[in-house]
């Protein structure tokens, strides 16, 4: 595919919007046009700008058809959402209650026991990574439930599983190896 040849206007605007772009991809589409409308074929054009042929061609159906404005790059809308905003509602409700309150058998609130509630509640079922995304967005952190033994916490304040950072070693608590009786010694006779 190639263009006829643009009167010097036009040529001038194409031009002008090559050097006024700063993403390099909408400059790669304005040359795509240029090198088009200098009597090049849509395979050379290709060669020279290391994209496909058929990218080349939808960039020059797209500029003839909708001038200028119509080369830049854009992503494509993709797939609707399949949350809701319901289901945007529920998650920021149903996290800050006790998890029984609402007859899921746990203590804690678990990313798949909200997907799981969630799925029920609202008719939406997403994966644990999209629950994830949706707490982060609400400011929320998954991480592993912490469990302190509430009477000794509350007795003395300087208990150390209170402690940040606080873990006992496992060296104190491996034990010792002895030689055994039966080991590698010569026996007398």
């Amino acid at each position: 595919m190639t263009l006829d040849p643009l009167a010097p206007d036009a040529l001038a605007a194409v031009a002008a919007a090559f050097n006024a772009t700063e993403d390099a991809e909408t400059r790669l589409r304005y040359q795509m046009v240029l090198l088009a409308h200098q009597g090049k074929a849509a395979p050379e054009i290709a060669r020279l700008t290391l994209r496909g042929a058929d990218t080349v061609v939808r960039v020059l159906h797209r500029s003839t058809s909708g001038g200028l404005a119509a080369v830049p790059y854009r992503v494509g809308p993709g797939p609707s959402p399949t949350v809701t905003a319901a289901w945007r509602a529920e998650l920021v409700r149903v996290i800050e209650v006790d998890p029984r309150s609402v007859r899921v058998p746990s203590a804690v609130w678990t990313t798949r026991l909200l997907a799981a509630y969630l799925a029920g509640a609202t008719g939406v079922a997403v994966s644990l990574e999209t629950v994830r995304r949706h707490l982060h967005a609400a400011d929320y952190v998954c991480k592993r439930p912490t469990w302190t033994l509430k009477r000794k916490a509350e007795e003395t304040a300087d208990y150390p599983g209170n402690a940040p950072g606080w873990k006992r070693s496992w060296r104190w608590h491996r034990p010792r190896l002895h030689p055994s009786p039966t080991s590698s010694r010569t026996s007398r006779r």
